[in-house]
């Protein structure tokens, strides 16, 4: 598979989507580049597997409505069959393509910004990438949801036993300290740092090695467990943070109050319900965007 070059000397971000997320990438990168430093240059690359020729001409319009960025799309059809099989009912092949970021395609980049397609930005992201990582390989804001797994004996099943998550982590993990358990869908890889660690064929083994719980999340987080920069949770505001905050559930809001943002940098639909679905919390955010495009795209 050849190697991108970067486009310019920018803010470098990927994302990764099939024909059903193309066009919720769309609104995503729409907030993204609405809300980015115009003195600044954004590269922007989309791994896919199948999108259609109608998405992939939206994406050049989308394109066409600034002048600072560059959007590309890269067919994976090579790597998807690498790890198609590693998904659930919530987690497509597709997002696994976030493990190529450590590969070939991204040999001469030197910093990544990943960004899931689920998630809408209203901060400048040019801040986020010039993040100093203290020397660390990523950049992740903490998976709140470890706070729940925490205070619960609930058990899922691995290899036919059951286990809680704080057990699943110690045992196959090999991580006794999940304070800086990131969420993976807002990710800054400082990839000299990143190939110094591992690979992606590295990374790629241990994604089918066994059926993991939260799939190239876990790996990521198994890979570079002493090297992980804890960016502020308004970069990957979850909205799990926010359903915590407002439903009144006292137990659930003590658990998440210190995670809880009045202004976001990045807004995660992280739940199976989605904005372009379903009634969620924050999903007006994604509905200003929606319509916006949908105006200048017609």
């Amino acid at each position: 598979m050849p190697s991108l070059s970067p486009a310019f000397r920018s803010v470098n971000i990927c994302c990764a989507c099939n024909e059903k997320y193309a066009r919720p990438l769309s609104v995503c990168l729409y907030s993204l580049l609405c809300n980015a430093d115009k003195t600044r240059l954004y590269d922007i690359v989309i791994l896919h597997s199948e999108l259609s020729q109608d998405s992939i001409e939206m994406f050049g319009r989308l394109e066409g409505l600034f002048l600072n960025c560059s959007i590309r799309t890269v067919d994976m059809s090579e790597f998807h069959d690498s790890v198609k099989d590693a998904t659930n009912a919530y987690i497509t092949a597709e997002t696994n393509y976030r493990l190529a970021i450590l590969g070939e395609i991204f040999a001469q980049y030197d910093r990544v910004l990943y960004l899931d397609c689920d998630t809408i930005v209203e901060g400048d992201v040019s801040e986020l990438f010039d993040t100093d990582l203290c020397g660390n390989a990523v950049g992740g804001a903490e998976g709140v949801e470890v706070r729940v797994f925490r205070q619960t004996k609930k058990g899922f099943f691995i290899d036919n036993y059951p286990y809680n998550f704080m057990d699943y982590a110690s045992k196959f993990m090999g991580i006794n300290d999940l304070s800086h358990y990131f969420n993976a869908g807002v990710t800054l890889f400082d990839l000299k740092k990143c190939r110094e660690l591992t690979s992606a064929d590295e990374a790629v083994e241990l994604l089918n090695e066994r059926k993991w719980l939260n799939n190239d999340q876990d790996v990521l987080n198994m890979l570079f467990k002493d090297s992980i920069y804890q960016l502020d949770q308004k970069w990957n505001y979850t909205t799990n943070i926010e359903y915590a905050c407002t439903s009144g559930l006292y137990h659930l809001k003590e658990l998440m109050k210190s995670a809880f943002r009045s202004e976001y940098g990045i807004i995660h639909y992280t739940s199976g319900k989605k904005p372009w679905n379903s009634d969620v919390p924050l999903g007006e955010h994604y509905h200003k965007y929606e319509n916006e495009l949908e105006d200048k795209l017609s």
